[in-house]
């Protein structure tokens, strides 16, 4: 089985197709949610509250580096 990186070190994408928020699991919002009728809380997308999430291949994250760079430039 595959490890995973440490708590909010790896970047993450949404799980859901259409979303395209990236960021960090720290960055995930705290909702309220039940699991077999016992109440906590579920860490969800902060843009369309989908609770499923995977890690960023290296190639998404060379994309989004170049995203991020781009805009830097564009403001400068």
């Amino acid at each position: 089985m595959k490890e995973h990186p440490p708590f909010g070190t790896a970047p993450i994408r949404c799980g859901r197709t259409r979303c395209s928020w990236r960021g960090y699991e720290t960055d995930l919002k705290k909702v309220p949610g039940t699991i077999g009728g016992l109440r906590c809380t579920r860490n969800a997308c902060p843009t369309c509250g989908c609770d499923s999430y995977s890690f960023m291949t290296a190639g998404e994250i060379k994309a989004r580096e170049r995203k991020q760079r781009a805009q830097a430039h564009k403001e400068s």
